[in-house]
């Protein structure tokens, strides 16, 4: 799988991506007010994966930091999106989702094909009127960006385009039970099986997860996507040089043998 990472030093900016999806709108700096519909575009940056290869996304708001740890997907705008309706969107924001900050919000598309998943993000932009609240983690993110003064020009200038990078590492090696905000979790990359079979008994690679037993009805889960750690392994192919095993003989008789006794 192949994402967009936010750099380190990222300043008003989550990160634009130059590869399929580039968003257009809303524009960096941008206030739209809470409870009205909103309208994304975006254009082919020219980089492959190119949109026409692509057949469908979810879209999420985000809020938060510069990096994917102390940022969160607070709202599923878009599920199952497809890219044959062209290149816009328009959806409704909830007031109560967050909170009213400066550039505090984001758009974040996971875009899939057949063979790959793609994570593009867009430039900041303010939202008014919100009533919510942000988490600790959105609120830290928050208080370690620069000041921004909200210009369009000044946003503008500090626009760049962000490496290719898998999310952070740290995220991937939380246990899943443990993941409790947010709507996307993050699992391990799936294990790579060895050449040889040396062990003699079958015990439980990780322990168990912890839980609770339910004493009452259970919230309905909130998270709505789940992403793999990329494979690090490779796998080579060889073909088999052995002589394949002859055809066995007379075996009409064989099998008509097996009626014999039903005759």
């Amino acid at each position: 799988m192949k994402f967009t990472n936010p750099a380190s030093i990222l300043l008003a900016f989550p990160l634009i991506a130059l590869a399929d999806v580039e968003f257009t709108s809303p524009e960096p700096g941008a206030t739209v007010h809470g409870g009205d519909v909103l309208t994304a575009l975006w254009k082919d940056s020219g980089e492959p994966p190119r949109i026409l290869e692509l057949t469908d996304y979810d879209l999420f708001l985000c809020a938060g930091g510069s990096s994917v740890e102390y940022s969160e997907d607070i709202a599923l705008l878009i599920d199952n999106g497809s890219f044959e309706r062209g290149n816009s969107v328009s959806f409704q924001v909830k007031p109560d989702v967050g909170a009213i900050y400066p550039n505090a919000y984001f758009l974040k598309m996971v875009s899939r094909s057949v063979n790959t998943t793609v994570i593009n993000y867009s430039q900041r932009f303010s939202l008014s009127g919100m009533t919510g609240t942000f988490s600790e983690r959105v609120q830290t993110g928050l208080s370690m960006l620069p000041n921004v003064t909200g210009d369009h020009n000044e946003l503008k200038k500090r626009q760049f385009a962000a490496a290719a990078a898998a999310p952070a590492a740290a995220l991937y090696n939380v246990p899943y039970p443990l993941q409790s905000t947010g709507l996307t979790k993050y699992a391990p990359m799936a294990q790579h099986p060895g050449t040889t079979i040396t062990a003699k008994s079958a015990p439980p690679r990780f322990p168990t997860s912890p839980y609770t037993v339910a004493q009452t009805h259970l919230p309905i889960p909130t998270w709505q996507t789940t992403l793999t750690a990329p494979q690090t392994f490779s796998t080579t192919s060889i073909e088999n040089p052995a002589t394949p095993a002859p055809h066995p003989t007379d075996d009409m008789n064989n099998y008509l043998k097996r009626w014999a006794d039903g005759a």
